[in-house]
């Protein structure tokens, strides 16, 4: 699992666009796939919302239109004999069944059924005086208002009153409908139930019609959800996010690459680089941080970082008892600011390891934004014994004028140079005015990105014996350069 998130996270720095693509396509196809398989429950719902109100309008009409069933009542009590002959039922049913939708299933029978106690009939009319009793009860039409496009017989609404074993429902509705559960039911103020079937043939058809509104809505909730994430991933997943969590962690380690005095071969001191060991389980390469922390101002923490844990481990090895010299790596912005280095300084002194066995190295590929001011914080440096050497000559802005401004003594040659040597690459005669003027000013000169033989001996013969590079040692960590410094001490 570690190396799955590992993975994704590297992806992520590496590549977010390319990466939160693809995942916006799996959550927005996700979304909509999702909301479609929904369709069979919302078309459920749908359908059941329909009815509990058509139910609720059905009741809501018989009860507001009571006025007029007052009239009809009066009209029917008037033309009849009360005998229960033919001609009253053929009466009352010419009278009601048009309008109102009252119908008689049988001559003393009515759709609609009275409870156990004879008290109360559901949806009746009652006229009741000396000449005799008039009932008329209604059936609600329910199942006949809606029949859908789909089908004729795919609803059945059948009535009921609690305590009573009696179900009604039309004559011409599809009994069969009633072996499914009901869909919905309905409970009335006055006891009345109201339950609707719904042969499951219309809702896969009504679910068929909601597939592609909802893949649509399911594709848009999607895109939304991404959003939401990819802001959330940006924030957190970030590479300066991830560069202050580091920095909070401490999880920047030094890494030391042995500088190597071919004269005599014997180390002359190290270079100190920073690896990121993030989240403490995996080494991320400083290409792919260091130039957005140096351009963000996030390497003033790191160096602090690294000063701190490179004292601490050198110490334990005696440094002291060498003459070995401590390289670490500082930005123009470092070196402009006196209180910064001032504590710097103070961290030095309170370690085991002398100043004197100190250099930081800054950088040319970075400008200064103030000479003077770099220019007093180098002098107050030098007064504590630390050396400043300008790292990367020749590749950015004005080398000469730096060193001599700030009135530097030791320079590093960039790797870009030593790679001209053996081929025809124009940078070769640069390679050779920067040793040219090294010698000439007398100044300290150490070439790095050494990889070759060929590389050394060359340097050797102009008179650069300070060398680093892969052709000596890898940047080690500390447990590694333990012992190549032990080894170092015992063979010189």
């Amino acid at each position: 699992m570690y190396k799955i998130k590992s993975w994704f996270k590297s992806r992520l720095i590496a590549d977010y666009a390319g990466t939160m693509m693809v995942v916006a396509i799996f959550i927005i196809i996700f979304m909509a796939i999702s909301f479609t398989l929904l369709s069979p429950y919302i078309a459920r719902e749908q359908l059941s919302s329909k009815l509990d109100t058509m139910s609720s309008e059905l009741v809501d009409n018989y009860s507001t239109n009571i006025g007029e069933y007052h009239e009809l009542i009066t009209d029917v009590v008037n033309n009849i004999n009360f005998d229960c002959s033919k001609s009253d039922r053929k009466y009352i049913k010419t009278k009601t069944y048009n309008k109102y939708y009252i119908k008689n299933l049988q001559d003393n029978i009515s759709l609609w059924a009275i409870d156990n106690n004879k008290e109360q009939s559901i949806l009746s009319l009652v006229w009741e005086d000396t000449k005799g009793k008039v009932s008329i009860d209604f059936e609600p039409i329910i199942s006949k208002v809606t029949r859908n496009k789909h089908c004729d017989d795919c609803i059945l609404t059948v009535v009921s009153i609690p305590n009573n074993n009696k179900t009604l429902h039309s004559q011409d509705d599809d009994e069969n409908v009633l072996s499914k559960q009901a869909l919905n039911i309905e409970v009335f103020k006055n006891s009345l139930i109201l339950k609707n079937y719904v042969d499951p043939q219309l809702l896969s058809l009504i679910s068929m019609d909601l597939k592609p509104l909802l893949f649509i809505i399911g594709g848009l909730i999607g895109l939304l959800v991404f959003f939401v994430i990819n802001t959330y991933t940006k924030h957190q997943l970030s590479l300066h996010s991830l560069i202050i969590k580091g920095i909070w962690r401490k999880e920047f380690i030094p890494y030391y690459q042995p500088i190597i005095n071919v004269k005599n071969n014997k180390m002359y001191g190290c270079e100190v680089l920073v690896r990121w060991w993030f989240n403490k389980k995996e080494l991320i390469s400083p290409d792919e941080f260091i130039p957005y922390a140096e351009s963000n101002g996030l390497i003033i923490h790191i160096t602090d970082i690294l000063l701190e844990k490179t004292l601490a481990q050198l110490s334990s090895l005696d440094w002291n008892k060498s003459s070995g010299i401590i390289s670490i790596n500082l930005v123009p912005e470092q070196l402009e600011n006196k209180l910064h280095m001032r504590k710097a300084v103070d961290l030095i002194i309170k370690s085991s390891i002398s100043p004197k066995l100190i250099a930081f190295e800054i950088t040319e590929r970075m400008s200064f934004t103030d000479l003077d001011k770099a220019a007093a914080v180098i002098d107050y440096l030098k007064a504590q014994g630390i050396n400043v050497k300008l790292d990367d000559a020749g590749t950015g802005y004005g080398s000469f004028s730096y060193i001599q401004h700030l009135k530097l003594q030791s320079l590093k040659i960039d790797k870009m140079f030593v790679d001209t040597i053996g081929t025809f690459d124009h940078r070769l005669s640069v390679l050779d005015s920067i040793i040219a003027f090294g010698k000439k000013s007398g100044m300290e000169m150490i070439a790095e990105g050494v990889e070759t033989k060929e590389q050394s001996e060359y340097l050797l013969n102009n008179g650069v014996y300070l060398q680093q590079g892969y052709y000596f040692s890898e940047p080690l960590k500390f447990e590694q350069f333990h012992d190549y410094y032990k080894q170092d001490q015992v063979n010189n």
